[in-house]
């Protein structure tokens, strides 16, 4: 059966955590800078490091319901202010600001311009809230580039329970094994996918666990995502 779809996650697949996440701390380093005492470029990204952890936040150390609360409450407490910024302005800042500030991952763009012009549908499908999945794909300039885009938030389940990836190929239209999964995760990305009867493919770099799972398909950059499609090239 013919791959005529290829799904992706979002953070650490299609954008870099970490360099979204300096550039955000340039921004606020930058947007804050005649409230703050001494902006530390270093101290901004440390601070938000400690709560995001790579877009895989710690439960017990998130201090409210949200990564950009947390973020927005640490720094808050954290920075020395000499004008103080209100939480919730810190907060919306974050949601507002993050998604503008996203770096793409290397050959991005290439590949998913690429996959377009071959006829392959496209989607995304990633955990977390929907408007700041949808932010980030706007600042990336690559919403446009998708057929579907599923957040945990919008199908109210998250990865890697299979339901996610059925709701997701259930809107494209197609059966699981005309689907290709690109991710950096193991286990969200990579097992779930397969549980749900798609190919997947792993992205490698990003976790330490990759051996615990058995896929042969490992990649190490995005373009090598063409030797997993060569053989199921759209007419």
């Amino acid at each position: 059966m013919s791959i005529r779809a290829v799904i992706f996650d979002l953070d650490n697949t299609l954008t870099h955590r970490d360099l979204s996440i300096e550039a955000y701390s340039q921004f606020l380093a930058q947007h804050y800078v005649h409230h703050l005492i001494a902006p530390d470029l270093v101290q901004i990204k440390r601070i938000i490091n400690s709560i995001d952890r790579g877009g895989y936040p710690i439960a017990a150390d998130l201090t409210h319901a949200s990564i950009g609360a947390s973020v927005a409450y640490a720094l808050q407490q954290q920075l020395i202010w000499h004008q103080p910024v209100d939480f919730d302005e810190l907060t919306q800042c974050w949601f507002r600001f993050f998604g503008a500030h996203a770096v793409a991952m290397p050959g991005a763009h290439e590949l998913l311009s690429q996959l377009k012009a071959q006829g392959f549908q496209l989607a995304v499908v990633s955990n977390g809230g929907h408007t700041t999945r949808l932010n980030i794909l706007k600042g990336l300039s690559f919403e446009a580039y998708f057929d579907v885009i599923v957040s945990s938030e919008l199908a109210g389940v998250a990865k890697p329970n299979i339901q996610i990836f059925n709701y997701t190929r259930e809107q494209l239209g197609l059966d699981a094994r005309q689907c290709l999964f690109v991710g950096d995760h193991p286990i969200n990305d990579v097992f779930g996918a397969e549980q749900a009867g798609m190919h997947a493919v792993l992205l490698e770099g990003f976790h330490d666990d990759v051996n615990r799972v058995a896929t042969e398909r490992r990649i190490q950059n995005l373009a090598q995502v063409w030797q997993y499609l060569e053989p199921f090239f759209l007419a």
